[in-house]
């Protein structure tokens, strides 16, 4: 079995949701059955909701069940704890012998949703191959949890990989994570009129209604006299605004200082992002040039 394939598969689900499922890590899965046909390939969507392995789980369920009443009750449930409840209870051992692919050990405590590491046992799936280990106490033991219930578990399969996607976690963990966001044309230019496209500019509303904290530079405030809202995003809100700039001399008409239930701040002192743990961060060349040195991950459109 060639596992750094399916391990990839993984990754590549788990990229496409990096960071907008903050404050969780991007995680994927993939699922094969006994023979090692692909069941599935999920990567976690949201904090709060069912996690990479779940939705494996899930969608596994429903490509080896011709049951349409049962397929129809589990794409009724609606929160991970339905869908735990669910698999559990209906499983009928489709799963026995399975082998399961995920970025990032299972969990092994209950959190805003319940436990990953003992469905997987529960299920019957046999054979769990994880990428990177849980650094956090809190949730780590769910190789050693599944291994004790019988399961063959192999650890560190592109490790390096699967770190690389988990490194926003543990860096807003620990202190502000500074994504650099930019948007250009093929031939590198920025100036005058749209740029990037409509799924582009959803996928960045969508940041910017779960960062902390929007920073943008005080050239482009000026110049393009914009909004910075999130009204593509599926919630909408609007983060706070810091203005990088040592001038406060603003047009406090313009649609950015017109955004309800936000903050907007201005100043050349990094020292006021506080303790907010992502901070998006859109601009030009000037502004990416004086924060080269402190952003953690560059996002180009």
């Amino acid at each position: 079995m060639n596992r750094d394939f399916y391990m990839r598969l993984a990754l590549n689900a788990a990229w496409r949701n990096q960071l907008l499922t903050y404050p969780n890590p991007a995680v994927g899965a993939c699922l094969l059955d006994t023979s090692g046909a692909i069941l599935a390939v999920a990567a976690h969507e949201k904090a709060g909701e069912a996690h990479a392995e779940v939705l494996a789980l899930r969608d596994g369920f429903l490509a080896r069940t011709a049951d349409q009443n049962a397929q129809n009750a589990l794409l009724a449930c609606k929160t991970a704890a339905e869908i735990h409840d669910f698999l559990r209870a209906h499983h009928n051992g489709i799963f026995d012998g399975a082998t399961l692919f995920v970025t990032l050990e299972p969990c092994n405590a209950q959190g805003k949703t319940p436990a990953c590491a003992p469905l997987i046992s529960a299920l019957g799936v046999r054979n769990v191959v994880i990428g990177s280990g849980d650094r956090t106490p809190q949730m780590a033991g769910g190789a050693a949890f599944l291994e004790q219930n019988g399961a063959r578990v192999t650890r560190g399969v592109l490790l390096r990989e699967c770190d690389r996607l988990i490194e926003p976690f543990y860096i807003w963990r620990e202190r502000p994570f500074l994504l650099f966001k930019r948007a250009q044309r093929l031939n590198g230019t920025i100036n005058g009129g749209v740029i990037s496209n409509q799924a582009a500019q959803k996928e960045v509303h969508q940041l910017r209604s779960l960062c902390d904290l929007l920073l943008i530079g005080g050239n482009t405030v000026r110049t393009d006299r914009p909004t910075l809202d999130a009204r593509f995003a599926d919630h909408g809100r609007a983060s706070d605004v810091l203005i990088y700039s040592a001038h406060s001399d603003f047009d406090r008409t313009i649609p950015l200082f017109a955004v309800p239930n936000r903050r907007v701040m201005i100043s050349s002192d990094l020292g006021v992002i506080g303790d907010r743990r992502f901070v998006l961060i859109e601009g030009g060349d000037t502004l990416l040039n004086a924060l080269w040195e402190r952003i953690d991950l560059l996002l180009v459109y």
